[in-house]
């Protein structure tokens, strides 16, 4: 028999065979952690009357798979389209029932989401008689409460958790205003992969993307949505032609302004937009490699991965002063912060460091003190056992 701790994961933050690029940082920090522990991966699934789920129909995720060495399952639970606040209470009804009837023993959930994932995680922990952790992102915790029934539930059922871990300090200052025990609240870091994300020949990755080699090229990674500042951006890059014609500004991801994206980029002149959509996550590095520097102009964050896969890479980032940003951009070395919704601001702020010319890839690398996967499973497995013993 194994002396590994046993961990039933349960969260919709994971990747499937219909969008395999889905959470990266789950499936890293997961992949790690499975060498640690026994994990049985739980990637729930919404069914919502046939709408999408990731990259492909609810229909297409596979029941079971196995994902980077992990028995991932994908069981479904309804999603009444207008109704989120059931979401918690209709995915524990359709897991515990599986999950008494596989009479499996696990010595520990880990819930990766705070609602409905992380709810549902306590209600199954009571149901199963085990101890749950909690493991928070930052929308979760900065913009699901919104919702005030999904709110009303987070501040029922998240303090009742064992340990609540935040990807940031900040972060954690929110879950204490949804009443967790300070001493129920554990900070852990994602990752980085050191092997993908590492100072590289700027000048060969853009040949590599068959990009211009000279030029300035200020690089955006994530979701096309208004919250992340897309929008904000797009006037800062108007902004920024002004003061550095050279500078492109590319936007790396896929979401629902990337039509409005793509029309804008249309009308400018000089290729000074790019919507290059999703990528790969090794692609992402090649982005972030052949830029100048990396922007995240969001209006709220738990500690965006993207920003020390920057620093990783030796490239400084010009982010907003939201959420843990602050905590990973904490010298002029690092980057700049602005104010949100700023795109005068932002674009000054992207011209100064732009005109301040490249900085040395390995003091970044340096100053930024990124851990690795390998070490934020190592705090993760700590923070599991914590919740056992307790």
């Amino acid at each position: 028999m194994s002396s590994k701790l046993s961990v039933l994961v349960v969260t919709n933050l994971f990747p499937s065979n219909a969008d395999p690029g889905f959470a990266p940082f789950n499936r890293q920090q997961f992949a790690h952690l499975g060498r640690l522990a026994d994990l049985e991966i739980y990637g729930v699934v919404p069914w919502r009357l046939g709408r999408y789920y990731g990259a492909g129909p609810v229909g297409s995720v596979a029941a079971e798979e196995r994902i980077d060495g992990l028995h991932v399952v994908h069981p479904r639970y309804p999603a009444l389209p207008g109704l989120p606040s059931l979401n918690a209470t209709f995915m524990s009804a359709a897991l515990l029932p599986r999950l008494l009837l596989e009479r499996r023993r696990y010595d520990v959930i880990l819930a990766s989401y705070v609602y409905p994932d992380g709810c549902a995680g306590v209600m199954l922990g009571k149901g199963l008689g085990l101890p749950v952790v909690v493991k928070a992102h930052g929308s979760d915790l900065n913009r699901v409460p919104g919702d005030l029934p999904a709110r009303l539930q987070i501040k029922r059922f998240l303090p009742q958790a064992q340990r609540v871990v935040a990807v940031s300090q900040k972060l954690g200052e929110v879950a204490l205003g949804f009443g967790v025990a300070k001493d129920r609240l554990r900070v852990v870091y994602n990752g980085v992969d050191r092997d993908r994300f590492r100072p590289t020949d700027r000048t060969e990755a853009r040949r590599k993307l068959s990009l211009p080699t000279e030029g300035e090229l200020v690089v955006y990674v994530g979701t096309l949505a208004e919250h992340k500042g897309v929008l904000d951006l797009l006037q800062a890059a108007a902004l920024l032609r002004e003061k550095r014609p050279q500078a492109t500004v590319a936007f790396v991801g896929d979401g629902e302004l990337a039509g409005q994206l793509r029309s804008a980029a249309e009308r400018a002149h000089g290729g000074q937009l790019l919507v290059v959509g999703r990528v790969s996550h090794d692609e992402v590095a090649t982005w972030i490699a052949a830029s100048d520097l990396l922007t995240l102009p969001s209006w709220n964050e738990g500690l965006p991965n993207v920003i020390r896969e920057a620093h990783a890479s030796g490239r400084p980032v010009v982010a907003t002063r939201v959420g843990g940003i602050p905590e990973t951009i904490s010298s002029p070395l690092l980057g700049e912060l602005v104010p949100a919704k700023a795109p005068l601001l932002l674009a000054e702020a992207l011209a100064r460091e732009l005109a301040a010319g490249p900085k040395s890839a390995e003091a970044i690398v340096s100053a930024g003190l990124v851990s690795s996967w390998e070490e934020s499973a190592q705090a993760m497995l700590r923070v599991l056992e914590e919740a056992v013993s307790a």
